[in-house]
């Protein structure tokens, strides 16, 4: 019998290397769409989670804007049961860009009640089933009579940084995230979120955290990437560019006081 020549034997491993290659990068693709039975609660800590966000603009690319946001989750009764309640307090260089936020949700993350206070005035919110509407029990609330339809059940955009610590992340996966911004005229919609690698990110004393990459695409220019420890389930770090602002959020291994 006679024996290929070493050029077709060549050619033939080379034919058979990336047949194998497309169908392992196939096959490693996944998509999730995320709903309450596929999050990992117990992920999620309770305590406080402190940030500093800086921002950059174009027009003042010397300048950067400062803040730290104080992030606190805690578990306790709410209206005769137990629900995740998320405190937020942000403290900017002026009084124009502090703001407080109370989310009240279910411990699967389901969103029950929203209220913030700013600059802006008071926006305060009920989620129900089938709509968010504007809280009518809140006085001071600049969003009476608002109603967005909600024909799925979405998750509140305002605590993504803790609904990551529950997803159950890997590699190659895209989760698909249905949220909204309260308040928002943008309807609830899908965002899909793609896990594009891991790293080992720098910390404290030269020592590293090993994290997953955690992207999301706004459009061809805009876009953000979140580096989630894959030990402790937190965002370490967050770096964005929207509409040619850079935005960075990294979290503090110690907290700069209590601002709750």
């Amino acid at each position: 019998m006679r024996k290929p020549k070493p050029t077709t034997m060549k050619k033939l491993f080379l034919l058979l290397l990336a047949v194998l290659l497309c169908t392992f990068s196939y096959a490693q693709t996944d998509t999730v769409r995320v709903s309450t039975k596929g999050i990992r609660i117990k992920q999620v800590k309770a305590g406080t989670r402190q940030y500093l966000v800086t921002i950059q603009t174009p027009q003042a690319p010397n300048v950067l804007r400062q803040s730290l946001w104080n992030r606190n989750v805690s578990f306790e009764n709410y209206q005769g049961k137990e629900r995740m309640v998320v405190r937020q307090n942000w403290i900017g260089a002026d009084t124009l860009s502090n703001r407080t936020i109370l989310t009240v949700c279910e411990k699967d993350f389901t969103p029950i009640y929203q209220t913030s206070t700013s600059a802006r005035g008071t926006a305060a919110f009920n989620f129900e089933k089938g709509r968010i509407v504007g809280a009518d029990s809140v006085k001071s609330n600049g969003f009476k009579g608002f109603a967005m339809p909600s024909p799925e059940p979405t998750f509140d955009w305002e605590l993504d940084m803790e609904f990551f610590e529950s997803l159950p992340l890997k590699a190659n996966t895209v989760f698909l995230i249905n949220f909204y911004h309260p308040g928002s005229t943008t309807g609830p919609q899908y965002y899909a979120y793609k896990v594009v690698g891991s790293e080992k990110l720098l910390t404290v004393n030269n020592a590293t955290t090993d994290c997953w990459l955690l992207r999301i695409d706004y459009s061809s220019t805009s876009h953000a990437t979140f580096w989630v420890s894959k030990k402790a389930h937190e965002v370490l770090k967050m770096e964005e560019v929207f509409n040619g602002t850079r935005r960075n959020k990294i979290k503090l291994s110690t907290t700069a006081g209590k601002y709750i």
